[in-house]
């Protein structure tokens, strides 16, 4: 683990959060698929993807963070997550995608109710999938960054705890313990790497807020004890990480944020994921919605004697921005990228249940 070094989340945080998760009935690590013909066609050398479909049986990886985040607020509160005095809290947070569904599932694990706000671009289906996980919905009318403002401000009331992957000010806790949850997926990366004898140059991380991208990144670090080289990916309406990025501050953009790539509709990142990403990112990517429900059915049918990938809308993303980038010589030459390369992706959720391709 020499080496480690990140800004916001310490060792000893990802060391707890590994220890807890892994503890969880029915936890096993997702599986790290190798991808021959994926890696054909984009003329690599390599590509793994680290698929998230089944992780709990909830088809995405944000069951890792969301549950870890509302258990540390109950620790905190002194009690133990499951236990009878849970039932007088109600947790809340805003979504635009998985992450309030992982809450929803959480809270039926802990013995809470859940409320969750969403904004205009949160499609019926995933807001009927909330309805039914047990979620109380708040629909605001405005973007996903309005909802996480109603969030906030809907948990100053007694027994209200805010779950949030997103702190605009830096200051919220629960929103690092979410990021330390989602360094399991790096640690179970560098693992299972390392198990195959292989090395890996680069990883293709999308990001929404950015906490998924920095939390993998930074449990690949300290697992591995080699800093990695992260590429972030994002859609051309909602590329706040890129414009963060490139600017070198905190940059909130205006607009509807639409896209196909729902969970990713953010207009401003969270700051402690930028810190982090700020640490690994060699470069930033953003992609139109075109590319991205191309490779997806590229995907899911199963391409070069691939298996078929159980991948949707936000799940897709990583691995679309590498496409992008290894189709075009401009953009290959500018991410390093070679017949040579050995490329990590991940596919961050699966279809939902009554969700086709």
């Amino acid at each position: 683990m020499s080496g480690f070094d990140s800004p916001v989340v310490i060792p000893a945080e990802i060391r707890r959060a590994v220890t807890e998760i892994s503890s969880w009935p029915d936890y096993a690590p997702s599986p790290l698929l190798p991808s021959p013909g994926l890696a054909r066609e984009l003329a690599l050398g390599e590509v793994w993807i680290k698929d998230e479909s089944r992780r709990f049986g909830l088809g995405g990886v944000k069951v890792l963070g969301a549950p870890y985040g509302l258990s540390r607020q109950f620790q905190k509160l002194g009690l133990y997550p499951g236990a009878p005095g849970c039932r007088d809290y109600i947790a809340v947070a805003a979504t635009d995608g998985n992450h309030g569904l992982a809450l929803a599932w959480a809270a039926r694990q802990f013995n809470c109710c859940a409320r969750i706000f969403v904004g205009n671009e949160v499609d019926t289906a995933r807001i009927q999938r909330l309805r039914e996980s047990g979620a109380e919905i708040v629909k605001v009318d405005g973007t996903y960054d309005d909802a996480v403002s109603a969030a906030e401000e809907n948990a100053n009331a007694p027994n209200v705890i805010l779950v949030t992957d997103t702190d605009y000010r830096g200051n919220l806790e629960v929103t690092r313990d979410i990021m330390a949850g989602y360094a399991l997926l790096g640690v179970e990366c560098a693992r299972q790497i390392a198990s195959e004898s292989v090395a890996i140059d680069s990883l293709f991380l999308q990001c929404g807020v950015g906490g998924m991208a920095a939390g993998c990144a930074i449990g690949f670090w300290q697992e591995s004890g080699v800093k990695p080289i992260v590429y972030s990916v994002e859609p051309e309406t909602a590329a706040c990480v890129k414009a963060s990025l490139e600017s070198g501050r905190l940059t909130r953009l205006p607009g509807t944020l639409s896209t196909r790539m729902v969970g990713l509709s953010c207009g401003c990142p969270s700051l402690p994921a930028l810190e982090i990403l700020r640490s690994v990112c060699a470069g930033s990517l953003a992609i139109d919605d075109t590319t991205a429900a191309q490779v997806q059915e590229q995907l899911c049918c199963g391409l070069l004697r691939d298996a078929p990938l159980d991948t949707w809308d936000t799940g897709i993303s990583g691995i679309a921005g590498l496409w992008h980038a290894a189709k075009n010589r401009e953009l290959r030459g500018k991410f390093g990228l070679t017949a040579r390369s050995r490329v990590l992706v991940v596919n961050s959720e699966g279809a939902s249940p009554g969700e086709s391709h």
